[in-house]
């Protein structure tokens, strides 16, 4: 939750080459980031992909609903977990935002399964490894895949699953280990299941402090593993 302001929260977005996108985590003031990037709901949003019930993942739920129904939206997907479907309601309740639960369609994704998200997307979940339950997430679109980790510790079955996509985002709250006591990874951590998963490109992202070197000697044999640190509206085509 304690994030560089500079980099914001974790949440990004997912566009596909007709131009639909989905929301990766909505986090607090989400809706405004989204604009300053050049997005707003009325043209091509698909719905909200969450992997966990913390704030910094679900805090801008209640503007994005709350704009949705201004713009005469029927329902918004949001899909995560089973355990964050009661957080939403009890979130839209403490923010007065009853108005919108009728238009806030949550559907809980069970692990392995893989869904649709409107015409170009399919999420699957695996289970992450946090202090609540959470989820790691895979995105297909347009043939391609990309895995975002959620929060969580390492987990080796998060190689596997990325094994075959292009883009891993990978949280690197910690530069030490003590970010395991926390449910977090460090930056090692996520090099190291990049490195097993075989993906091009690593997005280090859910900082605590601004960003510090990385270290990158961990990669032998001259890799091709290239490393970025997103700021605000950065984009990656995949």
């Amino acid at each position: 939750w304690i994030s560089e302001p500079l980099l914001g929260y974790a949440s990004f977005i997912v566009v596909s080459s007709s131009g639909e996108w989905i929301l990766v985590e909505a986090g607090e003031g989400v809706y405004a980031a989204m604009r300053r990037c050049g997005f707003d709901l009325d043209s091509g949003f698909r719905g909200v992909v969450v992997s966990h019930r913390h704030g910094d993942h679900l805090l801008g739920l209640p503007t994005i609903l709350q704009m949705a129904k201004h713009r005469g939206f029927g329902r918004v997907t949001i899909l995560s977990i089973d355990d964050v479907g009661e957080a939403v309601r009890e979130l839209l309740n403490a923010s007065g935002s009853l108005n919108v639960v009728d238009i806030a369609d949550f559907r809980a994704l069970e692990v392995g399964k893989r869904v649709a998200v409107g015409r170009g997307f399919e999420v699957e979940f695996i289970e992450a490894i946090h202090t609540v339950p959470a989820a790691s997430i895979k995105i297909i679109v347009d043939g391609r895949c990309l895995v975002y980790s959620g929060d969580t510790v390492y987990n080796p079955k998060l190689a596997e699953f990325s094994k075959g996509c292009r883009v891993l985002v990978h949280e690197a709250s910690g530069y030490y280990e003590d970010a395991h006591r926390y449910g977090h990874s460090t930056y090692i951590d996520a090099i190291e299941t990049a490195l097993k998963a075989g993906v091009d490109n690593l997005v280090l992202i859910h900082f605590y402090l601004q960003p510090q070197p990385v270290d990158t000697s961990i990669i032998k044999g001259g890799g091709k593993l290239k490393i970025l640190v997103p700021h605000q509206c950065t984009a990656i085509e995949i």
